[in-house]
């Protein structure tokens, strides 16, 4: 089959090629899915440029796919050949970068009514953005939650989200695009410029000096130290990336009695014990096909050009997310 594959760690246009892989074989519990569209994730790009646990090269990257399924294993259930579905096949194993995928079936669901672009920008942002705020911080109606970075993939996926939950949502951007966007859009209650406004001023002005009592960093690195000094006395950070902190922070953290949790959600998917991916996968489908949840496609690039697509996402500058086509119908 043709993939777009790295043959080494580095810069994209260094390390993408084109070439025949052998087809995915599936296992007890796969869909074998022919790929029509997939997405560029920051994931993606940290795979690319690093590898954070072993990998064989030539790797194929991309961990969200809309598809046709081909084949299915024996364990499978729910699904028949010929389904288009969505869903976001393990970091772990071969990705969709390619014109087949195997992905676990209870990561799946049926695409419905969404296009193929749609429908390949749902589950790793939309899965991400329901865990951390449903499952880590466990929002409420009538909360108060800031929500780094807004207009990103995961960032725009859980605002509209904890705005459906009736959170009231602070989220941050920068550019004059990303801040209508928030506003207008997604529907923040509070959009933040974090290059020129003072953040933890107008978190605690915003909180009645009370602080912020749960925070979804997005970011990392600066962003998630600075969630610490507004973040409320028992208050409550999740955050998707890999972050440290000096003794400071953590004495911070301490004596604030902060929790901190982490969200990734290609852990369960080393050992899925159940199908809860797919049960969240399916009802954000559900709110996409409502028009209560609508995911942002800013551009679309054939396979052969995703080493511009990762550049793109590189940038930092992506509204909503970039999408992959593979294959037509």
């Amino acid at each position: 089959m043709k993939a777009n594959v790295i043959t080494a760690h580095g810069p994209a246009r260094a390390v993408f090629e084109i070439r025949e892989m052998p087809e995915p074989v599936a296992t007890a519990d796969d869909l074998i899915i022919k790929v029509l569209t997939t997405s560029v994730n920051p994931l993606d790009c940290r795979i690319r440029n690093k590898a954070s646990v072993p990998r064989d090269l030539p790797l194929i990257l991309g961990f969200d796919v809309c598809g046709v399924v081909v084949e299915k294993g024996s364990n499978v259930r729910g699904f028949k050949i010929g389904d288009r579905v969505t869903g976001s096949p393990t970091p772990f194993r071969s990705g969709a970068n390619a014109s087949y995928v195997a992905v676990d079936y209870r990561s799946c669901a049926l695409a419905g009514r969404l296009t193929d672009e749609i429908a390949a920008a749902i589950p790793l942002a939309g899965i991400t953005a329901f865990e951390a705020l449903l499952d880590r911080l466990h929002i409420r109606s009538g909360n108060l939650v800031v929500i780094h970075a807004g207009a990103g993939g995961v960032g725009h996926m859980a605002v509209q989200i904890a705005k459906y939950v009736g959170c009231k949502v602070i989220t941050t951007a920068s550019r004059e695009e990303s801040l209508e966007y928030c506003t207008s859009e997604l529907g923040a209650d509070y959009v933040l410029n974090y290059r020129e406004q003072d953040i933890k001023a107008a978190v605690m002005d915003l909180s009645e000096g009370k602080g912020a009592a749960l925070i979804l960093d997005t970011v990392g690195g600066s962003t998630f130290s600075q969630c610490i000094d507004y973040a409320a006395i028992t208050g409550h950070i999740c955050t998707i990336l890999p972050v440290s902190t000096n003794a400071q922070e953590g004495y911070q953290l301490l004596l604030k009695n902060i929790t901190v949790s982490y969200q990734f959600m290609g852990g369960p998917s080393r050992n899925p014990l159940n199908n809860r991916q797919g049960i969240i996968l399916k009802r954000l489908v559900e709110m996409t096909e409502g028009g209560t949840l609508r995911p942002h496609v800013s551009k679309v690039y054939p396979l052969k050009e995703l080493a511009l697509a990762h550049e793109q996402i590189e940038t930092g500058h992506t509204t909503g997310k970039i999408i992959i086509r593979v294959n037509n119908n």
